[in-house]
């Protein structure tokens, strides 16, 4: 697809990274044409990508080259919007570069924070090309303008560590953190059932610590329970540790333990969610956002590290969850009804699709001052 003429009438510029997955890019793009006016917003897709744009969608979406000519097209596109929305920002140096070169834009930018793009600071020291760009995202993201995340944590760690001075704005952005209606059908009354299901992680990059895990798990293992390891979710470099995963699941649990490998359409997924009874993420960094609303809003039992941001989020936003930072003594504990149905209704409420419409006209109707 070539890259589209834009017109003057466009507000509201949104560009994807190459490493963003098209299950947030994709679905983000239907759900503003559908509750927004599509000539205020255009796409940009890097060419690196994974998307296949729908009929409707082919009016307001455009392909980016990943070369270093993408610089002259993006420079001369921040002239005309007025405000540019960055879905990812360590995913595409040019992208980098062409903020680099054209500074005053940034008081317009909006950046949506993903995890991966914000903790790779912690990675700067395992090269000196990784601490020369961290050093160049450090003035990008110093003089950005906005800031959009659900977990304020996040933000304000942008501030510690990038000096982060922008404005902040509530919004947990794509359709994966909602609680959308095709969800309810799965709330069903607690069921005491003899065998109990056990979701690890959520994709297979190293950062899920399955390892510490299955070692904790090991302590149950005469018990009657399947654990299912999801691991499609990861970039194809990971292959070697998804297979480390697999080897030392099947040898600690045999056919108790389940690993899934190949990607499933979302309803699939939540099939498979909706049989789970406990979840454990082992995160040392906010991840897995998605996954853990929902299982809270399908009134799971929910264990995630005490030290991140996202332990604080669910505190703030009145979330039972649990602490993986013990050796789950509390495992196998039925969850109080009370706080379980607690969960369901916060989640239903603070994360609907309503509320992600109301949050996000805020942000697209804003005066910039």
């Amino acid at each position: 697809m070539e890259l589209l003429k834009i017109g003057d009438e466009m507000k509201c510029l949104h560009i994807f990274s190459f490493d963003n997955n098209e299950k947030f890019s994709k679905t983000f793009i239907s759900f503003i044409n559908k509750h927004f006016e599509e000539k205020e917003h255009h796409f940009l897709m890097t060419s690196g990508v994974d998307y296949t744009p729908s009929d409707s969608q082919e009016s307001n979406v455009s392909i980016l080259p990943y070369n270093i000519f993408s610089i002259k097209n993006l420079l001369g596109l921040f002239k005309e919007y007025d405000k540019i929305f960055l879905h990812g920002l360590s995913g595409n140096k040019y992208i980098e570069i062409s903020l680099l070169l054209c500074p005053s834009v940034l008081s317009r930018c909006y950046w949506c924070i993903w995890g991966g793009d914000l903790y790779s600071y912690k990675q700067v020291n395992r090269n000196i090309k990784a601490k020369i760009r961290n050093s160049f995202r450090k003035i990008i993201i110093r003089d950005m303008g906005h800031f959009i995340t659900h977990v304020k944590g996040d933000y304000e760690l942008a501030q510690k560590w990038y000096s982060a001075k922008g404005k902040y704005h509530y919004s947990f952005m794509y359709l994966s953190n909602t609680f959308s209606l095709n969800i309810n059908k799965y709330i069903k009354e607690k069921e005491v059932k003899e065998k109990k299901y056990i979701l690890i992680g959520n994709s297979g990059l190293n950062t899920n610590n399955h390892f510490d895990i299955l070692e904790k798990l090991r302590n149950f293992s005469e018990t009657n329970m399947v654990i299912i390891c999801p691991l499609s979710y990861a970039h194809e470099s990971n292959s070697e540790y998804k297979a480390m995963v697999i080897n030392k699941g099947k040898e600690l649990f045999g056919e108790k333990f389940i690993p899934l490998t190949e990607f499933m359409p979302f309803e699939k997924y939540l099939e498979i969610l909706d049989k789970v009874d406990i979840a454990i993420f082992n995160h040392k960094r906010q991840q897995a956002l998605g996954n853990i609303t929902t299982l809270l809003g399908l009134g799971k039992k929910v264990y995630i590290r005490e030290e991140i941001t996202t332990w604080q989020f669910c505190k703030d936003h009145d979330l039972k969850v649990y602490s993986a930072n013990d050796n789950y003594d509390d495992l196998f504990e039925e969850m109080d009804e009370g706080i379980r149905q607690k969960n369901i209704e916060n989640v239903k409420s603070k994360f609907s699709e309503e509320k992600l419409v109301e949050d996000l006209k805020q942000i697209f109707d804003e005066e910039i001052n």
